[in-house]
């Protein structure tokens, strides 16, 4: 069962655009740290902040850390790590088990990003207004994060 859910959010993942300004974004499924799978759509969601590295995973993770638990949720927030590049046996005996330690809910991408923009070692934040792509940035520092809740 697991590896059919992971073989649909794949193909889910490669069918799929570059996000950009004034696109939509059609509800994918991924899993958590848990293992549940979620559905992430743009109703539930308003931001999307998508780490595709370890640096930034850590930024991201501190930042977090100092907020409530229900931080992300408050502000329709969706936090989103890429991971395709972790070896399996990094993710199981390694990752996963720090993850699991995270007070709040982490979605996690096993497969090559596709969807999301990306700059190299920043954080991406995508933003969505009436279900549309209303703004791309990418974040390259700690203390930038917080400007995006301001």
């Amino acid at each position: 069962m697991k590896i059919l859910i992971i073989i649909t959010c794949t193909a889910i993942l490669l069918l799929g655009d570059v996000l950009k300004i004034g696109d939509t974004l059609k509800p994918l499924s991924l899993p958590d740290q848990f293992d549940t799978i979620h559905t992430i759509n743009t109703n539930d969601y308003e931001v999307f902040l998508v780490s595709f590295s370890k640096d930034t995973s850590s930024k991201v993770n501190d930042f977090l850390e100092k907020k409530g638990n229900d931080f992300l949720e408050k502000n329709k927030v969706v936090y989103i790590s890429n991971i395709h590049s972790m070896p399996s046996f990094v993710i199981s005996l390694f990752a996963l088990p720090k993850m699991r330690d995270y007070k709040y809910k982490l979605m996690l991408m096993y497969e090559e990003n596709t969807i999301f923009p990306q700059s190299d070692e920043t954080l991406s934040v995508i933003k969505f207004k009436n279900n549309k792509v209303n703004s791309i940035e990418f974040i390259s520092k700690e203390e930038s994060i917080e400007t995006i809740f301001n």
